[in-house]
């Protein structure tokens, strides 16, 4: 698929560069230089979710967290063990403030430590739909690339946001309930 996707862009160039060589490389200048300021602005947005994030981790906010969604946690993935749960409530609460892509060095982390148990693939089963489900309440990374676009208004996508998520994770977890069976 790569190599059709390369051969299409590289003969698209060859044709623009007879019609219209300096349309094109106008346009490749001033894509990459989008691409850039793209770049640069989510990744401020990653950095300030991340150090949030190990903030809360070294200030014992995170065990505090995962403690109050233990019960949550246990309807949804039955027993868990008690690392595994604080990497998965933080986890499951980076998702619902809309940054998924910061979310990835827990999510990795608690389903190391379910790898390390028997019986624990119903709550990998269930994690890995919910975090790709995950709902989300704030979606900071769309408003994120909306304001950096400038936007007019770029929270209008909160609420279909919500809806949409919540729907679809409803759905993943009904699945999972049904197709995989919980382990003791």
């Amino acid at each position: 698929m790569n190599v059709i996707f390369a051969l299409i862009s590289l003969l698209s160039m060859v044709i623009l560069l007879f019609i219209n060589p300096d349309g094109i490389l106008s346009s490749m200048l001033s894509g990459g230089q989008k691409a850039l300021d793209l770049t640069l602005k989510m990744v401020v947005v990653y950095a300030v979710w991340m150090g949030v994030f190990e903030l809360l981790e070294k200030s014992g906010l995170a065990y505090k967290f995962s403690k109050l969604l233990k019960p949550f946690n246990r309807l949804l993935f039955g027993k868990l063990p008690d690392k595994a749960n604080d990497y998965m409530s933080m986890n499951i609460s980076a998702n619902v403030l809309g940054m998924s892509g910061a979310t990835t060095p827990m999510g990795i982390k608690s389903i190391q430590e379910l790898e390390k148990h028997s019986g624990t693939e119903y709550a990998i089963a269930m994690f890995f739909v919910i975090n790709a489900t995950s709902v989300q309440i704030i979606p900071s990374s769309v408003l994120a690339l909306r304001t950096s676009m400038n936007s007019s208004s770029p929270a209008d996508v909160i609420l279909p946001t919500i809806l949409a998520t919540l729907l679809s994770t409803i759905i993943g977890v009904l699945l999972v309930k049904i197709f995989i069976k919980k382990g003791k």
